[in-house]
């Protein structure tokens, strides 16, 4: 006869391992406040600011935060407050429907997968649907992919399926156009993009419409080699092309990589709003490195929405020392420490549920923190420390700037948000990093370690 602890186990395991991905606001595991509310819930600052703006203006925002911290998701609870609102009309579309992660993306590319994507999803008939093929601009677009774009023999709503079938040759056919037609095109996107926003404007008759911009956040070199290319080609668009971004008389929401606004001033001339680590710790000007007792609460709620029964397999002390160690990441938490915890209580079942000091538990930690330790070099050491004791970047050297991407995309760093913007390293570095004396006659380390000590 199966052990009923062992049925548990396995059916807790099963819904760890088929992760949903982005949630709806209306689905039920969906976790309502995960990042603060009132004044911290910088989604429903986002929508203010929205609602504000001029109805047929083209005002251009830009939304970040790592992987694990909900940002689709969010975009999602975005989207339902816009569309709840008199008078707005908003769309998402995720731009990795139609190019790899790994592409260096061009301001030209972004704007001419804004169009495609745009009449793809008007296409859908919970936005125009059959109509939109009546409407005039989608005989220009289709005309226009032919003639300029060489993309003969799409429709509407198989525009994504066509474009991923020869992405690469149309990318590279964009690319060798010299710089006048360049220029063309992108105003021909805009201009289609605006079109398209006219069109949604009569079918709904609203006057603010609203293109969400989804996953820009997740472009990624595959290599160190690249990784300066794809650095410099996010820094030109969303930097030195921002201007270019917007079509007019449509608002437009990016999600953009999260070391955008460290390592360059856009925050200067665009909104941006960061979507932060779940807060976990408390903040180093209160109680640095201390666990956040409301933080991790919302991490049995996560649970709790997912597998009522979890307590019975994880004790919640126990998964408190799990999610500080997480840092606030959720997939981190679910994905990896929760997951493998998981695992290994089919063989302890006798122990269930697992307590805060079970082998198990030290286990999954040591393993993940071997793990994670050697994604960094040694002489990465010292950069980490510095970050680690401000809780802030302030790069020494500009040949830094690569490294931050690359802690960003492998999540050694991790921002927060308590009051205040904060940084720290993810909490599998802390032994390690916290051990790292700084160089020899390094003032500026030495006063931060004072500082850090003081506070």
């Amino acid at each position: 006869m199966t052990d009923p602890r062992e049925v548990l186990v396995d059916d807790f395991a099963r819904i760890l391992e088929n992760d949903p991905g982005a949630l709806d606001p209306s689905d039920s595991r969906y976790v309502p406040n995960l990042h603060g509310q009132g004044v911290e819930d910088v989604v429903e600052a986002l929508a203010r600011s929205i609602r504000r703006a001029s109805d047929t203006g083209s005002h251009v925002y830009y939304f970040s935060g790592q992987r694990g911290t909900g940002k689709s998701t969010e975009l999602r609870r975005l989207m339902g407050q816009l569309n709840g609102q008199a008078g707005t009309r908003a769309f998402l579309v995720d731009v990795l429907d139609y190019i790899s992660e790994s592409h260096p993306i061009t301001t030209l590319d972004l704007l001419l997968v804004m169009a495609l994507a745009f009449a793809d999803r008007l296409s859908q008939a919970d936005a125009v649907g059959e109509d939109l093929l009546k409407d005039t601009v989608i005989a220009r677009l289709t005309n226009w992919l032919q003639s300029e774009v060489n993309l003969s023999g799409v429709t509407v709503g198989g525009i994504k399926a066509e474009f991923n079938q020869r992405q690469r040759s149309i990318l590279q056919h964009m690319q060798q156009v010299d710089s006048v037609r360049q220029d063309r095109i992108m105003e021909q996107c805009r201009e289609f993009i605006r079109d398209l926003a006219d069109t949604v404007r009569r079918r709904w008759q609203v006057d603010k419409v609203v293109l969400l911009v989804d996953s820009l956040e997740r472009l990624r070199a595959v290599d160190e080699v690249s990784t300066k290319n794809m650095f410099d080609h996010v820094i030109r668009v969303f930097d030195t092309d921002r201007d270019r971004l917007r079509p007019g008389r449509v608002h437009v929401v990016y999600a953009v990589p999260p070391y955008l606004p460290y390592l360059s001033n856009v925050g200067q001339y665009v909104q941006m709003t960061m979507l932060a680590s779940v807060r976990v710790c408390q903040p180093p000007n209160l109680a640095r490195r201390e666990p956040r007792p409301e933080g991790l609460a919302i991490m049995h709620r996560v649970l709790d929405r997912r597998f009522p029964r979890w307590a019975e397999v994880i004790s919640p002390a126990a998964l408190d020392v799990l999610a500080l160690k997480s840092g606030g990441d959720l997939r981190q938490l679910l994905r990896r420490f929760v997951l493998m915890a998981v695992d290994h209580a089919t063989y302890a079942p006798d122990r269930l549920p697992l307590q805060a000091n079970d082998p198990v538990i030290q286990t999954v930690l040591e393993r993940q923190r071997v793990e994670f330790e050697g994604l960094v070099s040694r002489e990465e050491h010292e950069l980490l420390h510095t970050i680690a004791v401000r809780n802030a970047l302030d790069l020494p050297a500009r040949k830094d700037w690569l490294t931050v991407v690359r802690f960003f995309e492998i999540r050694a760093l991790l921002n927060y948000r308590n009051g205040t913007d904060w940084l720290d390293i993810n909490p599998l570095l802390w032994p390690l990093i916290d051990a790292h004396q700084p160089r020899p006659g390094d003032d500026r380390a030495g006063h931060d370690e004072r500082t850090a000590a003081a506070g």
